[in-house]
């Protein structure tokens, strides 16, 4: 019977083995979906600071209206 019981231990092993691996896979999916939000949530950053410096306009050495 000892043999039997290191095949059912070793089972045992194999579903918690892939139960861990299933959890994994959410997280990765988790993370994978942050870093796309991450991205998206820089790019509208950039979006908004540009619009920002084209309302501002010019701050330096930009050109100025002539005075005749």
């Amino acid at each position: 019977m000892a043999v039997q019981q290191a095949i059912e231990e070793v089972n045992h092993i194999i579903e918690t083995l892939r139960g861990a691996l299933e959890d994994m896979d959410e997280v990765l999916e988790t993370l994978e979906l942050a870093e796309r939000q991450k991205n998206a949530d820089e790019q509208e950053i950039e979006t908004l600071r540009r619009g920002l410096r084209h309302l501002h306009g010019p701050r330096q050495g930009g050109e100025r209206p002539h005075q005749h």
